[in-house]
């Protein structure tokens, strides 16, 4: 009988480890997927004024053309910003996708990138 609840007691808290375990891994997809959206919003902004430059050529007006190139900068300095808050992470604290929303899954803090888009926190 102590054999078949030391049995009992050892399978019970490998399904635990084993549940942590899929739990922790689902915490870091639906963070990977958020992070790609993050990075997502600046690529976007690079990739349509980098468009907008090639389709107005060499005629762009050189105010217009600063101001491109003003966007394209802030939006790799976003990048860059970003990669650095995820290579500074030790560890990491799951918070709601989208508040409210529990179905949405759940993503790493970024706690500067939250700063920045309060919509977010």
């Amino acid at each position: 009988m102590a054999d078949e609840n030391h049995t009992t007691d050892d399978i019970s808290r490998r399904l635990a480890a084993a549940e942590l375990q899929i739990e922790r891994s689902k915490v870091v997809m639906e963070s990977l997927a958020g992070f790609c959206h993050a990075l997502g919003q600046p690529a976007t902004v690079l990739l349509s004024s980098i468009e907008l430059l090639k389709m107005q050529g060499a005629g762009t007006d050189p105010a217009m053309q600063k101001q491109i190139l003003d966007i394209c900068y802030d939006a790799v300095i976003e990048i860059r910003d970003l990669l650095a808050q995820m290579k500074k992470k030790r560890e990491y604290v799951a918070e709601a996708y989208l508040p409210g929303n529990e179905k949405a899954g759940n993503m790493i803090s970024l706690q500067e990138w939250n700063e920045k888009n309060p919509a977010n926190s």
